[in-house]
């Protein structure tokens, strides 16, 4: 489906697309444009709203072997940066917070141990309700950013790496200026991945789920656009994964930031730069270890999901190599068809002295390596792709 802008509804021009095979759906052509009005970047063509919503339903876990459930040091790391930051742009912290895509609740943990009294989450992903519940006792509503409904005003809402994910993003921002129709003064914390230069930008940055791309310009005007001034920013090239923006605003009129300054040139120039170091990055990290790929007597996938999708679209591994099968450790995959495989669970599989297993993950592909002893000590070759030990993913 053609999208368009999510920022001034212009339609978008097509920068590069391919085919995907996506978990749990058919094969997709998914592209990435830029706005000819704004200079706005978003995923276009991409899947239906519907059908995300299924993957994050059926999908989106946040487990990982080998951490127990717990947060990375590099999620506590941020949230004590945020709750400092937010902090120090109001002056104190507010009583009530409102979380949109609260994940597994550990975020709102944190913001109530530091003193917020009302804390409350909106969740689509029915595994992170209910570990919000679980481990943190959390509650959430169990709904999607576009749809969820509530009676209650919030002093602060909190939306961290969630505006990239949403069809409608500005609706979005608008109904939570909706729900801070305060005597008081309203704040909003808004943390989105950055797009900046090509050189700056991980693997995958263009990804399936992240529909929107933010540039600190665009996001300022998407914050205005929906009532909110801006009152602090903070940016990171080096600390996470990807370069990624925090803006604290309020909903009262600020002076602080220019007017918005439509950059189309440089963004489409962002574009086709970067999709040209994402397929030689790929398929060079394919080619370091296609020797030991074409000598196995079997070769697994393990991951189903987005890495997997992005190897077989970026590379030449289905032309290289027969693929046998799919597996990772989350039951929710399970039985769930990817391409011409379906998802199996680990141990379902008999496997065999020189089977081989390639990790598909870039974030989690250290973590996982180190969990699969087991079939190493059983004589399964694992390969990492990226061979990447410290990603500083958020």
């Amino acid at each position: 489906m053609k999208r368009l802008c999510f920022l001034c509804q212009s339609e978008t021009e097509v920068i590069f697309s391919t085919t995907w095979v996506l978990p749990g759906l058919a094969p997709r052509e998914i592209g990435f444009s830029v706005c000819p009005e704004c200079g706005s970047v978003c995923q276009s063509p991409s899947v239906s709203f519907d059908e995300m919503m299924t993957f994050y339903s059926s999908m989106a876990v946040y487990t990982n072997p080998g951490r127990q459930e717990k947060p990375t040091d590099a999620k506590v790391r941020d949230l004590d940066e945020q709750i400092q930051f937010i902090r120090r742009g109001i002056g104190y912290l507010p009583n009530s917070a409102l979380q949109i895509g609260s994940s597994d609740g550990y975020t709102l943990s944190r913001f109530r141990d530091a003193g917020v009294k009302r804390v409350l989450g909106v969740e689509p992903g029915t595994a992170s309700v209910e570990l919000a519940k679980r481990l943190y006792q959390i509650d959430c509503i169990h709904d999607s950013a576009e749809q969820f409904e509530t009676n209650e005003q919030f002093e602060l809402i909190i939306l961290t790496h969630v505006l990239e994910h949403l069809y409608q993003p500005q609706m979005t921002l608008k109904k939570c200026r909706q729900l801070q129709q305060l005597p008081t003064e309203g704040f909003i914390y808004v943390e989105v991945p950055l797009m900046a230069k090509p050189a700056s930008l991980c693997p995958g940055f263009f990804s399936f789920e992240h529909i929107n791309y933010y540039t600190r310009d665009n996001l300022v005007r998407s914050l205005t656009d929906a009532g909110y001034s801006v009152v602090s920013l903070v940016e990171h090239y080096n600390s996470n994964l990807s370069p990624i923006i925090g803006v604290l605003a309020s909903t009262r009129p600020q002076s602080h930031c220019d007017e918005f300054v439509a950059n189309v040139v440089g963004n489409r120039a962002i574009l086709q730069d970067y999709r040209a170091k994402e397929v030689a990055y790929w398929q060079g990290c394919l080619d370091a270890i296609l020797p030991q790929l074409q000598q196995s007597k079997r070769i697994f996938l393990w991951g189903a999901g987005i890495h997997t999708s992005q190897i077989v679209a970026n590379t030449t591994l289905l032309a290289d190599c027969k693929i046998n099968g799919l597996t990772d450790t989350s039951s929710l995959k399970w039985g769930l068809r990817q391409g011409d495989w379906h998802c199996q669970a680990p141990d379902s599989i008999d496997w065999q002295p020189g089977d081989c297993v390639l990790i598909s993950s870039y974030a989690s592909e250290k973590e996982i390596f180190d969990a699969l002893l087991w079939l190493r000590d059983i004589g399964v070759t694992t390969l990492r792709l990226h061979n990447v030990d410290d990603t500083r993913s958020h």
